[in-house]
């Protein structure tokens, strides 16, 4: 006998299937328009139009409308370029969108990396109206590229984006890629934005292929995806059959025993594929022993302790709800059981209102009913709902649960979870259960939908941040160099510095380079997780050391100084420091000045510690500043000379005593006249050994 298996991810995807329901429902609005096909199926199309939905080629041939008239238009499941959505808002329409989900992803992605600066490089067929459509979203400037293109010209672009359309084949996808890696671009980011269903669509198509003695695939001729499954199909089976209408199964000569295997493409409706189970079942008898077993099966339902099954409220009470499960006993919900968050209310649970919950227990000794938890079933489908998110490479947390030969163990939803050995860290781990208990990051390397596996890696991510930190370690030692400003952010402070991060490296600011006035602690002057400009001081690559410098971006406290307190005035400061041959005085902060010895009172000065001591506060007069060196004279007996009373008669000076002001033998303050004294001496004996 001939037997029939048909594909489980036959017909209507998820996308396709919501395009087509919006356009039945807005079909009869009477002023609706189609914007090209809705999906590539011809038959839907005629059905459409039937219904009263009018299609237009393009926003161009929509009619004008007249005052107070409304009119739609729908976007189609392969979406339009923002052009279009423009035009169409232009022209006073309204717009459904039935642009596929992950269409709708991609378009946000293309836009936003445009934005950045990215070139856009689109992998798919040029003529594809999702492939135009995703173009539509870079102003068009897009690179189009297949399997077989030459990509040697994006090696100029700086920054390249490649995302995918969603129906691609998903290994020229993977041989595309090892090409795509090889790109000497600085910034290369791929996005694998094939469906997930086309994966799996095209893996159990292949499965059905290698295991047939027949393959029909059955699908409308124009549809991308339908062809690469017969593309897929053939490769692997010679006896593959395209199928667009019932009548092209007269042409093929089926055996009257062995396996028939059948397809259909993501724009394939329920009716065609129907058709061509009907006239299996007609010719050879099939279809009619699937009917009795679709009848038996509806008539009971096998309960399995952990399985979901599905069924309709009977009665909803303040003990909980009874379910009509499709076996002779009926199913009871405890209250306990209900909700996630525990609120249960009887009457959110109408008669007749359908609900999916696990089976706890076969059979309950009191009641006898079958034993659900609704609650169980909505945290399963929400944690099922997780895989859906990780297909597309998303980043996801699994706790560890056991260690096995080879790997770990751990569970995402109803999904098992495997990470090989090779996969967990970048080096080889030699003891494996240190990681039971832990959390991994992880990435899906495959999805077993059928048997409900997944096989994940760490080592994947690891290896990506450490590939991007590597490449940003390049570039920041190929720009940060001496004297170049740099922004960074202060991550910790010790006794001699603080610890900043640039760009994700550690660099060290010294308490020295921090503040021209003296300082106790860097956090004076810094702040724990503030971020500043620092000036790049020294850096050594080979040991991985960065000195920075924050006091040297900031005004010098001695321009201030100057402008404070010109030439001539007078300010208090404070004697840091004595050495013998005079005093520093800080006059502001960071700026000293030096009170030479003989400046330092108003007689001689045979020792500057009798008059002068560190930590004294004096007043003195600014003489000079050097403002290329930056050094300021200062003098304290300066002031107090202008502190003498002035005398009140004036006598004669004679002009001997005006030139002993300059030079005196008695003035013992006077260093060059003690120098000129012993010459003189010198001279007067020398003259007397002559005589």
């Amino acid at each position: 006998m001939l037997k029939v298996l048909v594909a489980n991810n036959a017909g209507f995807c998820f996308g396709v299937k919501k395009a087509v329901e919006q356009a039945v429902e807005h079909a009869a609005d009477g002023n609706c328009y189609m914007l090209g096909d809705i999906i590539h199926n011809s038959n839907v199309t005629s059905k459409l139009v039937s219904l009263g939905l009018k299609k237009i080629e393009s926003v161009e041939q929509l009619p004008k409308l007249e005052t107070g008239e409304h009119g739609n238009v729908i976007i189609r499941s392969h979406g339009a370029d923002q052009e279009t959505y423009s035009k169409i808002k232009d022209c006073g329409y309204g717009i459904i969108d039935a642009t596929c989900p992950f269409v709708v992803k991609i378009h946000d992605i293309v836009r936003k990396h445009y934005e950045e600066g990215y070139h856009i490089v689109i992998i798919g067929g040029a003529h594809h109206p999702e492939v135009i459509a995703t173009a539509g979203w870079c102003d068009n400037t897009a690179t189009i590229i297949d399997v077989d293109s030459d990509l040697s010209s994006l090696h100029s672009n700086d920054k390249l984006c490649f995302v995918c359309q969603t129906t691609y084949d998903g290994k020229k996808f993977k041989e595309l890629s090892k090409k795509i890696h090889k790109i000497r671009s600085k910034t290369v980011e791929i996005f694998d934005t094939i469906c997930y269903t086309t994966y799996e669509r095209q893996k159990e198509a292949v499965r059905l292929a290698e295991s047939c003695d027949i393959v029909l695939v059955v699908g409308d001729r124009s549809s991308s995806n339908t062809n690469k499954l017969y593309d897929l199909c053939a490769a692997k089976n010679v006896n593959t059959h395209f199928v667009q209408s019932i009548g092209e199964l007269n042409n093929i000569i089926f055996p009257r025993s062995g396996v028939v295997g059948i397809v259909a493409g993501a724009s394939t409706p329920t009716e065609s594929i129907m058709e061509v189970k009907t006239y299996m079942g007609q010719e050879f008898g099939e279809a009619s022993n699937e009917e009795f077993i679709e009848a038996i099966n509806k008539g009971t339902v096998a309960i399995r302790e952990g399985k979901a099954i599905t069924g309709t409220v009977l009665s909803a009470n303040a003990d909980g709800i009874r379910v009509n499960v499709g076996c002779k006993n009926d199913g009871f919900i405890d209250k306990s059981e209900a909700c996630e968050d525990g609120e249960y209310k009887p009457e959110d649970y109408p008669v007749g209102m359908e609900i999916t919950a696990i089976v706890t227990k076969k059979r309950d000794d009191v009641s006898g009913c079958v034993l659900l938890s609704k609650r169980r079933a909505d945290l399963l489908r929400k944690t099922d709902e997780a895989v859906d998110q990780i297909r597309n490479g998303e980043i996801f947390e699994v706790v560890v649960k056991k260690d096995i030969k080879g790997g770990l163990i751990g569970s995402l939803g109803t999904y098992r979870v495997f990470v090989p050995a090779s996969q967990i860290r970048l080096k080889f781990v030699p003891d494996l259960k240190k990681f039971v208990g832990k959390t991994l990051r992880l990435r899906a390397l495959d999805i077993d939908d059928i048997n409900r596996k997944i096989v994940a890696s760490q080592r994947v991510i690891l290896q990506e941040e450490k590939d991007e930190k590597d490449k940003k370690a390049e570039i920041f030692w190929e720009n940060v160099k001496p004297d170049v400003v740099v922004a960074g952010e202060v991550k910790r402070i010790s006794s001699y510095g603080a610890f900043v991060s640039v760009d994700g490296i550690d660099c060290l600011a010294h308490i020295d380079h921090l503040s021209y006035g003296h300082i106790e602690s860097p956090d004076e002057v810094l702040e724990i997780g503030k971020t500043y400009d620092f000036l790049v001081l020294k850096t050594d690559r080979e040991k991985q050391r960065v000195s920075l410098g924050y006091r040297e971006l900031q005004p010098h406290p001695f321009t201030k100084c100057m402008e404070k307190h010109p030439v001539g005035s007078t300010v208090t400061g404070k004697v840091i420091s004595v050495l013998p041959y005079g005093a520093f005085v800080e006059i502001e902060p960071g700026v000293e000045g030096l009170v030479h010895v003989s400046e330092a009172a108003a007689a001689y000065v045979k020792d500057i510690n009798e008059v002068l001591h560190a930590g004294d506060e004096v007043t003195v007069k600014v003489l000079a500043y050097d403002e290329q060196h930056r050094k300021t004279t200062l003098s304290i007996r300066a002031c107090l000379e202008e502190e003498k009373p002035v005398a009140k008669t004036a006598k004669p000076v004679k002009k001997a005593v005006e030139e002993s002001d300059v030079y005196s033998e008695k003035s013992d303050n006077n260093v060059f006249a003690n120098l000129l004294k012993n010459v003189s001496d010198d001279a007067e004996s020398n003259k007397d050994k002559q005589d």
